[in-house]
Parts: structure tokens; C-alpha cells; sequence
């Protein structure tokens, strides 16, 4: 059950949001693609923007034996990024995109095309950045990269590379041969992000300004300057919090979460599978005590003390009659017949059987269409919703739950002849 807090009280806890991360930056630095101590050229003449092709080739011709096992991250130049300014109230920390998208047509006016968006808000009224990046930018970088056989997952900004993992006032001055772009983070967010060209610094009057823009950044931060290929060789993997931006790929998102939910279907296979084993394992155990048993019973046969043994094994056999007469639950075929009956664009997240009553949650687009599925399963029964259908925030997908009885299991039998309340 989800609590709904009264408007005077604001949870100021940060929502915990899944953590993007990946096993492989490559930085774009200048026509120079970088990974480590390793780089390549990416074009032979230098240009203001390269194609998602050549940098895909690129990636490529300097990891030549990477696969899609591996995740790989890609740190663009800021001349990528648009950043808007704003602040945020405190009540935004729960979800900053869905307050900045409302803001979109105020801070990025006359802009149509659709943008991905990246923000962190600190649980007070400070200032923040919020980052933009074309979708279609991300699709297309994404796409060439799946063309060489390599998984782009998500897209850094360059700069949010060198943030540290500890929680403090930080500055970074990342230049190439075209641009500058100064940044300050603290309290987990950015604060300030200044983007310029260096061809309009040599202008007296525009360096002026720069200079008074950059008075306001604190004076006490540390400050890392990352200006030349030699700094971005021999770079450490970006730190948890350069992810907090990072910007995912709508096939790129796709692909994590269909992998997800395949390795909740193995744990659930897994489960099962252990779960039979111990079952099997018990009535293996049984039948050894009882062969042993029995052999010893004929061996003293001979010597005339039948009568004792026959009364032992007979305790014995009622003692494992449970066990033997437990009404068999297939749960491996359950599962194979769920997966066969329920469409693709569902799936089960929870699974539970009991004295042949099968109940399961999972997301949906029409749970009301499953249920006429199983009711059209001759071997079910009282097949029913165990909870109302509701919608979470990202997912287009109902939440349901699902519960039938299996038919030909003589439960009641089995209760009533062995855990009878006496």
C-alpha cells in the first residue's frame, strides 16, 4: 500500500532510483576517441560534430574484440548538451524529470523536436542544471553501435566523468580545440554549468563577462582541469555520481529491461528446480529407509521375530504415508504452460503455489484478457483476481494478481486423512 503524505508534511528522503552503470567508458576528446591508455583517431580531418557512424567505427577499430556482453559508456563534448538553469522546490526530489518536463516550453521555448533529459535536485531550493540531449541523437548513436556488434547503454556529458564519489563542492574546467566548459557540483547536483566557445574569447568585451559569470562559482572548491588527451588517458571508470546523468537510449532501456526480467524468470526456474529436488530428495530418502528396513526384516525372518519387525515397518509406513501420497504439483509444467498461455507483452514478477492454488503477479497491458486465457484452461479452475489492477510511474503496463486452482488434486482428501484436526 502506498502512503499518501498530508500536503503540510514533505518527504525530503531521496527516492531511491535504479543505478545506471557500464563496464566500459569512451571518451570523445577534440577528433581523438579514448578508452584507458588507448585512442584513435576517429576522422582524418577534424569537423564540429562526427556522425554516430564514425564514432561507432571508431569504437570499433579501438576495441576490436569487444562484445555485446559488455556495456559501454559514451562521454560526448558539452557542445552535445543543452543545460537550462532553474530551481527546483524541495518537494521535486521524489521525481526532478516529470517537474522539469512540465517547465520544457518555458525554459527551452520554440524547441519541438523530443529531448531526453538528465537532473538531480538535493532536497533543497538551490540551484540546478538540467541537461537536455536530441532523442534522436541517442537513438542513432545507439543503433551504429548495435551495427559494429557493440551495446551502447548510456551517453555521459565529458565533463561529469571526473566527479568524485565523495559528496563535495567540486569544479571541473574541461576544454578541447573548440570549446570550454566550466562546471560546479555540490550537494549531489550541478549547480553551475558555463559553456563557451573559444573563438568569442577574443573578444575583450565577451572574456569580460566570462570572467564576471565565473566570480560566482565558490573559491574553495576543488578543481579538476582536464584541457588535453594526455589528462583523459588512464582515466578510473566515472563514479556512481557521474551516472545519476546519464541518458539512456530508448532501446538501450528496452533491452536492460527485457534482460531483467529474464533473470527474474531463471531465479524463478531456479527456485522451482530446487524445490523438486528437496520433494524428490525426501521420498528417495523414505524409499532407503524403508528398503532397509524391509531387508531387515527378512533377515530375520529366520529367527522368528516377525511380529515386532511387521509392527515397526507398519509404523514406518504410516509415518512416510504423507510424504508418499502428497498430492504431486508439477511446477515446472505450471510454468511452461504459463509462459506458453500468457501474450509476450505480459509477464510475472511474483509466483506462488499452495495445496493446489497457483497465484501470480506480474505487469500486463490487459490483465482482463488473461483471465479469459486461463478460464479457457480445461485443468484449472476458480480462476480469479486477487488484487486490483494499478498503474506505476514509467511503466505503461497494470499490475495484477492471479489466482486459479488446479483440478484433480485431491487435497481435501489428503488433509482430511492425514492433518485432521483431532
Amino acid at each position: 500500500m502506498k502512503i499518501k503524505f498530508p500536503k503540510r508534511f514533505v518527504n525530503t528522503k531521496k527516492r531511491q532510483r535504479k543505478q545506471v552503470s557500464s563496464d566500459i567508458c569512451l571518451v570523445v576528446h577534440g577528433a581523438v576517441l579514448l578508452y584507458r591508455q588507448l585512442y584513435v583517431y576517429i576522422t582524418e580531418k577534424s569537423q564540429h560534430l562526427f556522425t554516430a557512424t564514425e564514432l561507432a567505427e571508431a569504437a570499433r577499430r579501438l576495441l576490436p574484440h569487444l562484445t555485446q556482453k559488455e556495456r559501454i559508456a559514451l562521454a560526448l563534448p558539452s557542445e552535445e548538451f543543452v543545460a537550462t538553469s532553474l530551481k527546483l522546490p524541495a518537494v521535486a526530489v521524489e521525481n526532478p524529470k516529470q517537474v522539469v518536463s512540465m517547465q520544457m516550453p518555458a525554459l527551452l521555448p520554440g524547441v519541438t523536436e523530443q529531448l531526453l533529459l538528465s537532473v538531480e535536485a538535493s532536497g533543497e531550493e538551490e540551484q540546478t542544471c538540467a541537461l537536455w540531449l536530441p532523442a534522436k541523437r541517442a537513438e542513432e548513436l545507439f543503433q551504429a553501435f548495435e551495427q559494429v556488434g557493440l551495446f551502447l547503454n548510456c551517453i555521459l556529458p565529458r565533463p561529469l566523468v571526473v566527479l568524485p564519489r565523495a559528496k563535495r563542492t567540486f569544479q571541473v574546467h574541461d576544454e578541447d580545440d573548440k570549446t570550454i566548459t566550466y562546471i560546479e557540483w555540490s550537494g549531489n547536483v550541478i549547480q553551475r554549468w558555463l559553456h563557451t566557445l573559444k573563438v568569442d574569447c577574443d573578444q575583450p568585451s565577451f572574456q569580460s563577462q566570462l570572467d564576471e559569470a565565473l566570480s560566482s562559482f565558490s573559491n574553495d572548491a576543488e578543481l579538476e582541469r582536464q584541457t588535453s588527451i594526455s589528462s583523459w588517458q588512464g582515466m578510473p571508470v566515472p563514479s556512481p555520481n557521474a551516472y545519476t546523468y546519464a541518458f539512456i537510449p530508448p532501446h538501450a532501456e528496452l533491452r536492460m529491461a527485457q534482460g531483467a526480467r529474464q533473470k527474474k524468470q531463471r531465479q524463478m526456474k531456479v527456485a522451482a528446480g530446487a524445490l523438486i529436488a528437496v520433494f524428490i530428495g525426501a521420498l528417495l530418502f523414505a524409499g532407503y529407509h524403508k528398503h532397509g528396513i524391509e531387508q531387515r526384516l527378512a533377515d530375520l525372518k529366520r529367527k522368528d521375530t516377525i511380529a515386532p519387525l511387521r509392527a515397526e515397518v507398519g509404523e514406518i509406513e504410516a509415518m512416510i504415508a504423507p510424504v508418499k501420497k502428497f498430492p504431486h504439483q508439477d511446477v515446472i509444467l505450471i510454468l511452461e504452460k504459463l509462459n506458453a498461455m500468457i501474450p509476450k507483452s505480459s509477464w510475472i514478477t511474483s509466483f506462488k503455489i499452495e495445496f493446489g492454488i497457483v497465484k501470480f503477479e506480474g505487469y500486463s497491458p490487459n490483465p482482463s484478457e488473461l483471465v479469459e486465457i486461463l478460464t479457457e484452461e480445461p485443468h484449472i479452475s476458480n480462476v480469479e483476481i486477487t488484487r486490483g489492477t494499478s498503474s506505476e510511474r514509467g511503466k505503461s503496463e497494470l499490475k495484477f494478481g492471479i489466482s486459479f486452482k488446479l483440478k484433480n488434486l485431491k487435497w481435501l482428501e489428503y488433509q482430511s486423512e492425514y492433518f485432521s484436526e483431532r
